[in-house]
């Protein structure tokens, strides 16, 4: 863990500014209703939140800037987002309040394993691809649910339905790894890992 220090590449600060953005979206959501222009503008702020996660990995493995604070820092600003996006979503939609109890339950529970890796281990884990396409389903939809008001509420439904199944196949993925890395007496070099 001594090895953490942080560097300011550029991916690094692309996962700060998702950071940064995280009160200017549910600022601007929540307070819509008295400010309708100001939905556009939180729209706009999740998909520069959603770009801002989809270059700061190609950037890093484009630039070889893959640090170690690096694969820690995006998940966690990942997982910020997912949770105050659906929070803030779920008070307009309590038909989503299911996925966020998946999503916060996977979510806690995924920070708790990688911590057992980092202290135990010393192992810091890089997203696989089950852990993007998720991320990218729930942008997508949040997407969808933030721009049309008045989505019927069946499409939400399956589209709430579709998320979760993506969560959860990635949790369960993500269990799978994480069991193999703990239980390994192999020293993992985590830059040779698949972070795509």
């Amino acid at each position: 863990m001594g090895k953490l220090k942080f560097e300011w590449t550029i991916p690094n600060v692309l996962s700060l500014v998702r950071l940064l953005l995280l009160p200017v979206f549910a600022v601007m959501y929540l307070k819509s209703d008295n400010h309708p222009t100001w939905l556009y503008w939180s729209l706009a702020v999740l998909l520069l939140s959603g770009l801002t996660d989809l270059f700061d990995g190609m950037i890093a493995r484009r630039l070889n800037q893959i640090t170690e604070v690096g694969k820690l820092l995006d998940p966690i600003a990942d997982k910020l987002t997912q949770i105050t996006v659906l929070i803030c979503v779920t008070v307009r939609h309590t038909e989503l309040l299911p996925l966020a109890v998946i999503c916060f339950i996977k979510e806690t529970l995924q920070v708790i394993g990688g911590w057992i890796l980092l202290l135990k281990k010393d192992i810091i884990r890089g997203s696989r691809w089950f852990g993007k396409f998720s991320t990218f389903l729930f942008y997508a939809v949040m997407l969808a649910v933030v721009f049309w008001k008045n989505m019927p509420h069946t499409v939400l439904v399956i589209l709430v339905v579709l998320v979760a199944a993506s969560m959860l196949f990635s949790f369960f993925n993500y269990m799978a790894v994480f069991f193999k890395l703990k239980n390994s007496n192999e020293s993992i070099d985590v830059n040779k890992e698949n972070l795509a």
